[in-house]
């Protein structure tokens, strides 16, 4: 990301850009360079944009080294008509709530775009079937979440 290759701090903020991976194999190659963010700060819970990615070690590191209150991930398990999905699916989200039992998980950016493939009531579904339902939020387009007072 032009402007933060590593940490920025701003009236208060630390931002810390992350890695991840746009898809696998050739597809991941073609899409390019991942930048997820780390907010931190002293006075707010510490809040993760994955962007996107799909579950791989660098999302899993970024989740042990910072332990966010809030996860945001791009879900939908994206994809073109060949190769690997280059967002989360439903088993990577599941990931992300094992990885970090204590944090929300906000999936977004599904039913969104025409290569989104993964619903919201799907993944509501997994969720439920997993026993995971109550660690997320998925918001409806357009919805305002509020997480902190």
């Amino acid at each position: 990301c032009e402007g933060i290759s590593d940490s920025i701090h701003w009236e208060g903020i630390e931002i810390r850009r992350t890695g991840g991976q746009h898809g696998t194999c050739l597809i991941g190659k073609k899409m390019g360079p991942v930048s997820g963010y780390i907010l931190k700060s002293e006075e707010e819970e510490t809040l993760y944009i994955v962007g996107d990615s799909i579950w791989c070690p660098e999302v899993e590191t970024a989740i042990k080294e910072n332990q966010p209150d809030v996860i945001i991930c791009n879900a939908g398990w994206a994809r073109f008509a060949t190769g690997d999905p280059i967002t989360m699916d439903e088993k990577d989200i599941e990931q992300v709530c094992l990885a970090a039992p204590a944090a929300k998980i906000i999936p977004i950016h599904m039913e969104s775009w025409n290569h989104c493939r993964l619903t919201r009531n799907e993944l509501r579904n997994y969720m439920k079937e997993k026993g995971l339902e109550k660690q997320i939020i998925i918001p409806e387009d357009g919805e305002k979440i509020s997480l902190w007072k």
